[in-house]
């Protein structure tokens, strides 16, 4: 049993060390030939790159299955990827048209079809066939897509081909799991040369080879799943590819909004807007390394354990993923005009005649929301019955049914769906819980007129606790989340503001909230003794006029923003006079407003304030 575990293992440390060594050789023949890439006005890279590390792949991944028996492999399918590989190295050297790669990914989805790789595990009947079609060219592109950054596709890959292989182990399907480990270790062994500052990319030959790979990988996993759970088998393909389908989605969706073609190059992939956002190019690809892993994860969990003990987590996950393409889409990576027609038309003020389309970008919030509220709904009622040990029956179902007709009619009726989750506050919060205590209510009485004696009291504390934790997360993850990736973004000049107060709380808003001020708070400045080492809105108060001087240099800005009215000229002359010696910056935050009153409205005509007026500042 050993050597049968230990030899998809070996295979994929051959692959690695194979790949390690054939690198540098792929690398000096790519000069030499003048596979070079050159640094465009669409690509991320400032200089000149070595091409065709995708032959370094491809050789690698087939030297470590020479080591196989004969008669165990898959040499249909070693085959077709080697069809995909041979498509994209004609496509880096000659560039040949999309058609000819489209019809070569149709023929490789038909070799996995001809030789019982049906995407469902057969679960979903001839439903399935299409669908491994759709399923094989999506995943192949997309891959392709995400290969936009040093590293990008690369760890990706290596990340899902790990798992795959993972799996492919926990099922007793050792073939499948040593070609797997053999893409894990040539995919690794490639990265150590394309991580950043990448020295060579990998190419189509190496994107299209990978991409076919992945497909195959997350199909044939399904196979041994059983068909117990329809939820199971469609989980794990979809969870393995999570990173390359929730980019290529959000890429296409932004693209036509934009007026773009789909198959136009340019930076406005997730990886790029979470460098625009300002992590640094390593950790935008770290970042995804880590969510991919963690989709990963789960679905080993959920290979080895009952997926209604992970349904929270699933979702929990699945949330976060949407909430987190959403804030990524906000992200502005195009021109003027283009943005322009962008933030029309997914607001459905302008998309054409297509009234269907219209509909869903006018009301995707309500959209979003109710599909959203409806699994946690579903969820907060599995584990109160769960935890209740009530069991299940077909009068089960309906009541399901009757807890999310009512809850989401009065979330609807509240105008809960209308309200804005990136400015959430305490009033929405306490608007939530009220509806859901009356929903709670309601229900309960419900079934206690229907005679549904076995949900107890604390059957509907649960249910209550649940959906309102389950709803609150989600609206208050999305303005979370922002105001992470607002609070880390780099390339902007830092500011301590002066005046811990409710002016200052207007402006460290602004700041964070308005990108185009290019302005990153760090801190605080106050006078009142009583707040300082005190945080507001996450940030520290480090003290007053008094120790100005050291909190600069310690904290280094570039920036004091004075916005409290009470520090008059005089003692404004003497900060800046403090910070002229230290080469700091000094400026001032305030808002004007202005009215002309109506007849017969007691008020002064022609006013005009200036805002904040500081009653409780400094």
């Amino acid at each position: 049993m050993m050597s049968v575990v230990l030899k998809p293992i070996i295979t994929g440390i051959i692959s690695l060390v194979a790949c390690l060594v054939i690198t540098p050789l792929i690398i000096k023949l790519a000069y030499h030939k003048g596979w070079v890439v050159y640094p465009r006005n669409d690509r991320w890279h400032k200089k000149p790159t070595a091409l065709m590390g995708g032959i370094g792949i491809f050789i690698a991944f087939s030297a470590a299955l020479l080591g196989m028996e004969f008669g165990e492999m898959h040499w249909a399918l070693y085959g077709a990827a080697s069809v995909m590989f041979f498509v994209g190295l004609v496509d880096d050297i000659w560039e040949i048209k999309p058609v000819i790669k489209l019809l070569s990914q149709i023929a490789c989805s038909f070799i996995l079809i001809y030789n019982g790789f049906i995407f469902g595990g057969g679960l979903l009947g001839w439903a399935g066939i299409p669908l491994t079609f759709i399923w094989v060219i999506g995943i192949t592109n997309a891959v392709n897509l995400l290969d936009n950054m040093d590293g990008l596709a690369a760890g990706i890959s290596g990340i899902v081909a790990l798992i795959a292989g993972i799996l492919g182990i926990l099922n007793g399907e050792y073939v499948l799991a040593s070609m797997a480990f053999a893409v894990t270790g040539a995919t690794f062994g490639f990265l150590f040369y394309n991580f950043k500052p990448a020295r060579i990319f990998m190419g189509d030959s190496g994107s299209l080879f990978l991409g076919f790979s992945l497909s195959f990988l997350s199909v044939a996993v399904q196979g041994k799943l059983g068909s117990s759970s329809a939820i199971l088998v469609l989980l794990i393909p979809i969870s393995l590819m999570a990173i390359p389908i929730m980019d290529t989605t959000l890429v296409t969706i932004k693209r036509l909004a934009a007026g773009r073609r789909v198959d136009q190059g340019g930076r406005d992939h997730t990886s790029h807007r979470l460098v625009a956002l300002g992590l640094s190019e390593k950790k935008a690809v770290l970042t995804l390394y880590c969510i991919s892993g963690i989709w990963g994860l789960l679905c080993v969990l959920i290979c080895k354990t009952q997926i209604n003990n992970l349904f929270l987590c699933i979702l929990m996950l699945a949330v976060f993923s949407v909430i987190f393409s959403v804030v990524l889409s906000k992200v502005k990576v195009y021109n003027e005009s283009e943005e322009k027609l962008s933030y029309l038309r997914m607001r459905g003020q302008k998309s054409g005649n297509n009234l269907m389309l219209r509909f869903f970008l006018f009301h995707k919030k309500l959209i979003i929301g109710v599909c959203t509220d409806i699994l946690i709904i579903y969820s907060a009622f599995l584990v109160a019955t769960k935890a209740m040990h009530i069991t299940g029956s077909e009068s089960d179902y309906i009541v399901l049914a009757t807890f999310i007709c009512i809850k989401i009619s009065l979330f609807y009726i509240t105008n809960l769906y209308y309200r804005m989750w990136r400015y959430m506050e305490v009033l929405e919060a306490a608007g939530y819980f009220i509806t859901i205590v009356i929903s709670t209510v309601a229900l309960s009485v419900i079934l206690f007129v229907k005679g549904k004696t076995e949900y107890s009291f604390y059957f509907f504390l649960i249910d209550f606790l649940l959906t309102y934790i389950g709803v609150m997360f989600t609206r208050l993850f999305y303005r979370w989340l922002s105001d992470v990736i607002n609070r880390n973004r780099q390339g902007e000049k830092k500011v301590l503001i002066y005046g811990a107060g409710d002016s200052g709380y207007l402006l460290i808003k602004e700041l964070l909230q308005n990108h185009r001020h290019k302005l990153r708070p760090v801190g605080w400045i106050d006078d009142d003794e009583a707040k300082h080492n005190m945080y507001l809105h996450g940030y520290k108060i480090y003290g007053g006029k008094e120790s100005l001087q050291a909190i600069c240099q310690k904290v280094k800005p570039d920036m004091v923003l004075i916005s409290s009215k009470l520090i008059d000229h005089d003692h404004e002359l003497l900060i800046k006079k403090i910070l002229d010696s230290l080469n700091i910056g000094l400026g001032r935050f305030s808002l004007t407003l202005t009215y002309t009153t109506s007849p017969g409205i007691d008020l002064s005509d022609n006013v005009t304030l200036e805002l904040p007026i500081d009653k409780f500042d400094v």
